[in-house]
């Protein structure tokens, strides 16, 4: 086995929020009316019933494009030395959320949640693709921003592999603090 590899992959499914509930909610709910309108608009009002055959088929295609938003993975990949976050919606398409190049990173550590240690190091957004608020394997990766030359942050999940990895590709940036 090589020990030295420098490439590793990591998905993570966040766990449900209450936004993420409440948008389901609401496309069922936008789902129910636009049905009862539709059947309202064409049945009763323009006596076409001809067109109220297409209802399954646009319900469908509503449901298709919007429902996917809903079922969210997070992907993690580091490959020769850069950290790709990625979001996968319903298993089938992939959006790039960041990319950075880990030798370029001020601070690598462990995410305990704490916000003020956040604003200590000047940082002007932070991105949070951990799991769940507080989880213990999320870290915190912290760079340059290179157009406004102010700081930068990524929360990630890790695993054991990519904590490794990370460590490998910039050693003096990583704070270990268990």
């Amino acid at each position: 086995m090589n020990d030295y590899k420098n490439f590793c992959e990591y998905s993570v499914r966040p766990e449900p929020t209450g936004k993420l509930m409440l948008t389901k909610a609401l496309l069922i709910l936008f789902y129910t009316v636009f049905t009862l309108v539709y059947l309202w608009i064409l049945g009763l009002n323009f006596k076409a019933w001809a067109l109220i055959i297409m209802l399954p088929f646009l319900l469908y295609a509503i449901i298709k494009i919007t429902w996917r938003f809903t079922m969210v993975e997070y992907d993690f990949a580091i490959e020769a030395g850069e950290l790709t976050v990625a979001s996968i919606y319903a298993g089938s398409s992939r959006r790039l959320k960041a990319r950075v190049y880990v030798p370029e990173m001020t601070l690598i550590t462990p995410y305990l949640g704490n916000e003020r240690a956040l604003s200590a190091h000047d940082i002007v957004s932070v991105k949070d693709f951990s799991v769940k608020k507080g989880s213990e394997t999320a870290w915190i990766c912290v760079y340059p921003d290179r157009a406004g030359g102010r700081k930068r942050a990524l929360i990630i999940e890790t695993n054991d592999e990519m904590q490794r990895i990370l460590r490998l590709c910039n050693p003096s940036a990583v704070v270990r603090t268990r």
